[in-house]
């Protein structure tokens, strides 16, 4: 995992002093976003310590990193949580790098935060992708669907839930997750070009700044918003 330990050192080259003592535990961990989190997360989020939900606890070698399973999560300040929907090949690793990491799906977010909660965890980010079609209208701004209703009656002080723009799927799976995959891809290609579709690291990036700047209460961000946040560093771009 050369991109993890590059994060892990990029915040303490030689004259940076050490974060403040704050702990995160990152969820879902997999495939290209997964990985984007993860990096952006040791790299400038600021955490003494950040915990990857496993099936099994190791230590991986890489300064503040360690593998943490759901019944045995140390004290936490923070859940960073990406939620991807589960059956489907392509939302993980090509070349197994995330083998190690648990994948989180929209029916196991709210049992993931729960314990994360009981472990201390005030703050919530969830990153839930959802195609392009569901951005429109500020309807998609609020708490959709008994998933996201059970996160916001978990007693965080903040909770934020970022819709970036998800980009279909693999060919692979059944007949059923081929025709949805084939469906999502039509919708891609008729998505208005003022949804924007940010790469994993755009994301990454901008969930980051949101969760840095939110306060208390429940806040909803849509792909326009995301990107919006990345003005200043040059916006949005293509899919990765």
């Amino acid at each position: 995992m050369p991109a993890l330990t590059d994060a892990a050192s990029a915040s303490h080259s030689p004259g940076a002093s050490r974060p403040a003592g704050r702990v995160a535990l990152v969820a879902g961990a997999v495939g290209r976003q997964g990985e984007a989190l993860l990096g952006a997360v040791l790299s400038r989020g600021g955490y003494s310590r950040v915990h990857v939900l496993s099936d099994a606890p190791m230590a991986l070698g890489i300064d503040r990193l360690d593998l943490c399973t759901l019944e045995n999560l140390p004290r936490l300040d923070d859940v960073l949580m990406l939620v991807g929907q589960g059956g489907d090949p392509g939302e993980r690793s090509f070349h197994g790098r995330d083998a190690p990491f648990v994948q989180v799906t929209g029916q196991e977010a709210a049992g993931v935060a729960d314990a994360a909660c009981a472990a201390g965890a005030r703050r919530l980010l969830v990153i839930r992708p959802s195609p392009a079609w569901q951005q429109l209208g500020e309807l998609q701004r609020a708490l959709g669907g008994a998933d996201e209703l059970a996160l916001a009656q978990l007693p965080f002080e903040t909770v934020l839930i970022l819709r970036p723009v998800r980009v279909g799927g693999s060919s692979g799976g059944d007949w059923l997750r081929r025709v949805v995959n084939a469906y999502m891809s039509l919708q891609f290609l008729m998505t208005p070009k003022s949804i924007p579709t940010l790469t994993s690291d755009q994301v990454a990036r901008a969930a980051l700044r949101a969760f840095g700047s939110s306060g208390q209460g429940i806040r909803v961000m849509l792909a326009r918003q995301l990107a919006e946040l990345l003005e200043p560093a040059g916006g949005a771009g293509a899919g990765r």
